[in-house]
């Protein structure tokens, strides 16, 4: 009788555990209540302050905060870190509540609305009799993004409007100036009649490409009416107007170009938001953001050092993240934006940040209608786990993994991004990439399906070596976060320039496979839906369909060597299936009806060794126009060894399948030129192309070249059958409008 008391008392025990560790909370609940189920706590905050208790408590006991449905106000950044953090891997878990749905949201709802009876000076004859306003709420300072309910409103802005190029300045290849000397043109930004000398000029900004891969937003700091130059109030990565292509600006946020319906702007210097409504009156559900970051996961920190203490075992599942602000740029920022100013270095813009991280998880979660980006992996991140979410309608990147700069703290791998949808992300930065991995290494990218994007669907990247070829500047693109006390002892000067800057180009070993991308680079050119640029070694790109792409496939762009590019499948790329740069791989990969083949190219200050590998590919195409490869005859190089052919004729190009209109011809004068001594001229007699079935039957083939056949159906890539049914009705939602 005894022994059954001791464990009756024994299991009260474990089961008073188990429930003091369910935490829950709901919009309706009182952070002076339990915590439980029937009494749950109000608020975020004060979730953190009892799982911290816990922690100390309990140590190693998973903990789940549990979130019911409705929406949850982040007025501050919530931030879980060591304090948060469990031992023996045990979980702290947020999740939401068996099928309800919790928003975390930073928006401040603007309700006062009243129309406008004095029009402030400017407004278009067009708003007259349509504006309404409403004061900023008390304690916001600005904000760049504005929201109704489950959708971004426009922000007033000008037409787009050309100025002519400056030739008087010398450019960097990152089309940076060259000298510091010519810094001030950074900043000087010449117009017609489309800028004043407005009051509030500081929220003022222009928007401009100053090249084909990147757009600029920054505020006015003054403006000279008789010179018609307006000054920057930070300098731009590239001189305005610089390009010969997307060599457009427009002007937002001020109230002489709120002209049409879903329109608005703020002045911070009134204090007064004004609105065009298109329903004619302004809804109840109007959100003005508080925070770019909402939700941060950060450990100890430290950047001069070689370790870092980071958080643990720290999961969300089931969440939505919303209503986050832009990224802004800001004081000394130069030299920090990570390659061609994609980003800045160790920045809060996105509405989940991960910043000295490890073990961590983020499942079945949907990031969606804000300003920024929807998720970062900053500095020390390791081991953590994206999966079967949902991001779309985003206004930067997706995912962002953004390591050290180049040196000996590698820190940012091994992380896994996986059986997620992203579509529409950059919907106000255009170069946002769905997904970008920048000094960052090991990981595995997989079966993601990406859609609909303005810029890359991934993009593998470091700092490009003509930048660390430059340890004078510190001006140029990621020049500031370079680690020169860790590199400059250890360069070999023996070595080729990639082989002597590698082991500091973290960005190697990573594995893009079994994505499903569609539609991509739809703002901006320049690049690919899946691009590999100045990253370290020994990159994989493996068994991704590409279908229906405006632009480029996949790409090794400059300062690339080792990367593996095999068993693709790439249908309908309407320009150029893959662009070649550097020393890598090709090979058993499918063209399908792709305008150009492989585009190969070297690049200046680069040197060059004849050994990449282009075989066992089948290109085929049904026009007599398509150009299978194209020839690169070497000019003038620089630190460049040139070759002694035409690429590519320099490389080992052999048992490659051509079958187009002309390709005897072309096969002929390959042949003629050292190369594809074995490439046949067959038909692979794909089963049903109109159908996408891609199975090949002529089997003479496959012996013939050495092709080594690979599962080409569609269910093969992108997302899994275990994704979320909710988030795959949205996606099919989107690609319904979308088909409008």
């Amino acid at each position: 009788m005894k022994k059954c008391f001791i464990l009756l008392i024994a299991l009260m025990g474990i089961l008073s555990t188990r429930a003091e560790n369910q935490i829950y909370v709901s919009p309706n609940g009182n952070d002076k209540a339990k915590g439980t189920l029937e009494a749950p706590y109000k608020s975020l905050q004060k979730v953190s302050q009892r799982v911290k208790y816990l922690v100390r408590k309990q140590p190693n006991e998973d903990i789940t905060v549990y979130l019911r449905g409705g929406r949850y106000q982040l007025n501050h950044t919530l931030v879980l870190g060591l304090p948060h953090t469990l031992k023996s891997g045990k979980k702290l878990t947020f999740a939401a509540y068996q099928d309800e749905e919790p928003i975390l949201s930073s928006g401040k709802n603007i309700a006062k609305w009243t129309k406008v009876k004095r029009y402030p000076k400017g407004t278009p004859k067009a708003a007259k009799g349509k504006l309404w306003v409403a004061n900023m709420p008390t304690g916001l300072k600005s904000f760049r993004t504005l929201f109704d309910g489950d959708h971004r409103l426009s922000r007033a802005k000008s037409d787009k409007f050309q100025m002519p190029r400056n030739e008087e300045v010398r450019r960097a290849d990152s089309q940076n100036t060259y000298y510091n000397r010519d810094r001030i043109h950074l900043r000087m930004f010449p117009f017609t009649n489309q800028i004043k000398d407005w009051s509030n000029l500081s929220d003022v900004e222009v928007f401009f490409n100053p090249v084909p891969w990147n757009i600029n937003m920054i505020q006015l700091e003054s403006v000279d009416m008789e010179k018609k130059i307006a000054y920057l109030a930070y300098e731009a990565n590239a001189l305005p107007f610089s390009s010969g292509k997307h060599r457009y600006a427009w002007v937002e946020n001020v109230v002489d170009y709120l002209d049409e319906p879903g329109e608005w702007c703020v002045n911070t210097q009134s204090r007064k938001i004004y609105y065009w409504p298109k329903s004619g009156t302004p809804s109840k559900t109007i959100f003005a953001p508080q925070l770019m970051e909402l939700v941060k996961v950060e450990g100890e920190v430290n950047y001069d050092l070689p370790k870092d203490t980071p958080a643990k075992n720290i999961y969300f599942k089931g969440l939505t993240f919303t209503h986050g602000d832009r990224t802004v740029w800001y004081k000394n920022r130069k030299g920090w934006g990570i390659q061609h100013d994609w980003d800045t270095f160790d920045y809060g813009n996105a509405l989940l940040r991960f910043r000295g991280a490890e073990s961590c998880g983020v499942e079945a979660c949907h990031f969606t209608n804000s300003g920024g980006s929807a998720m970062r992996l900053d500095l020390h991140a390791q081991n953590i786990k994206i999966e079967r979410n949902l991001i779309d309608y985003v206004g930067h990147m997706g995912i962002l993994l953004a390591g050290y700069g180049p040196g000996t703290k590698d820190v940012n791998k091994d992380n896994t991004i996986t059986n997620n949808i992203i579509h529409h992300c950059g919907q106000i930065v255009y170069h946002g990439h769905a997904i970008f991995a920048w000094q960052s290494g090991g990981n595995v990218i997989s079966h993601n399906y990406i859609h609909d994007v303005p810029r890359k669907a991934v993009g593998i990247c470091g700092v490009r070596c003509q930048i660390l070829l430059k340890d004078e500047c510190n001006f140029d693109e990621a020049s500031r976060t370079i680690r020169w006390g860790e590199v400059m002892p250890n360069i070999d000067s023996t070595k080729t320039i990639i082989q002597r800057y590698a082991p500091f180009l973290h960005a190697r070993n990573n594995i893009i496979e079994y994505n499903r991308v569609e539609r991509t680079l739809l703002k901006l050119s320049d690049g690919s839906s899946l691009n590999v640029s100045g990253a370290g070694l020994g990159n994989v790109v493996r068994n991704n369909y590409l279908y229906d792409i405006p632009y480029v496939g996949i790409r090794t762009d400059d300062w690339q060597d080792g990367t593996l590019i095999c068993n693709n499948l790439l249908v309908n790329v309407k320009n150029i299936g893959i662009i070649h740069k550097g020393i890598n791989t090709i090979e058993n990969n499918i063209l399908i009806n792709c305008g150009k083949g492989i585009h190969f190219r070297a690049y200046p200050q680069q040197y060059f060794e004849p050994t990449s590998s282009i075989s066992h590919n089948i290109f085929y195409n049904t026009s007599d126009k398509y150009v299978p490869n194209t020839t690169f005859k070497w000019g003038r190089m620089f630190v460049h060894k040139e070759g002694k052919k035409s690429i590519p004729y320099e490389y080992q190009m052999d048992y490659n399948c051509y079958y187009w209109p002309n390709a005897k011809e072309d096969v002929a004068l390959k042949q003629k030129n050292g190369i594809e001594e074995h490439a046949v001229i067959m038909d692979p007699k794909f089963t049903d192309l109109k159908h996408f079935d891609y199975r090949m039957k002529n089997k003479k083939l496959i012996k013939k070249i050495g092709f080594k056949p690979f599962d080409v159906s569609i269910s093969n890539y992108g997302v899994s059958k275990d994704y979320p049914q909710k988030y795959l009705l949205e996606d099919n939602k989107a690609l319904a409008e979308i088909k409008k």
